[in-house]
């Protein structure tokens, strides 16, 4: 309970000062605890940093339990729902989670840095194990698929805190992320029946 009160706090300090103003002492006095604690706990701000990673803090579905929650053997067509609802619940969360915007933030400016490049090793090995576990055609790269998508998603939500819209897409409306919701949905099914026919005709010429 006191590890999961301190991660929070962190969430908390992260998205009022962004993460390159966080610390440690700011951490321990909003979870209430001495800084003593996290060092032991975490071992300083690197540990605790992964840890709010890791521990699905950073977004929910980077972890085993979403990964476990996904039937196997599933048939292409639901394949493409899944591929599309999880693109959705990326971006509704992503929308939410000030510390997680903040902390990609200073990814972007820290790349170069032993502790991003772990971080986003993490990411990139959930979006592994997703591709590998639901991709209805390997041979079509599917990881480039994914990656394109997170990559726009990313950037949709992050521009979002500084323009009120992308072409004529209201991003400070309901409606506007309802449009790009149904466009997600699009692309996912669209690219199904190409996929599908695009291996049929492979099929024939063999």
């Amino acid at each position: 309970m006191t590890m999961e009160r301190i991660l929070r706090a962190m969430g908390d300090v992260m998205a009022e000062r962004g993460t390159e103003k966080a610390g440690i002492n700011a951490v321990a006095e909003r979870a209430g605890v001495n800084k003593v604690l996290i060092y032991r706990y975490f071992g300083g701000w690197n540990g605790l940093l992964e840890a709010y990673v890791h521990r699905g803090f950073f977004l929910s579905m980077f972890n085993e339990k979403f990964l476990e929650s996904v039937p196997n053997n599933l048939p292409p067509e639901n394949r493409s729902k899944v591929w599309s609802e999880y693109t959705i619940q990326f971006m509704r969360e992503f929308r939410t989670r000030k510390p997680s915007q903040e902390l990609i933030r200073w990814e972007m400016t820290h790349g170069e840095t032993e502790l991003a490049r772990r971080l986003a090793d993490f990411r990139d090995q959930s979006y592994k194990n997703l591709v590998s576990k639901l991709a209805p055609y390997s041979e079509f790269d599917p990881m480039a698929i994914t990656s394109l998508m997170v990559a726009a998603v990313t950037n949709i939500v992050l521009t979002s805190a500084q323009r009120d819209h992308i072409g004529d897409i209201d991003l400070r409306s309901d409606a506007g992320w309802e449009r790009l919701e149904t466009a997600i949905r699009r692309i996912y099914s669209s690219l199904n029946i190409a996929l599908e026919r695009e291996k049929s005709k492979k099929a024939e010429t063999v």
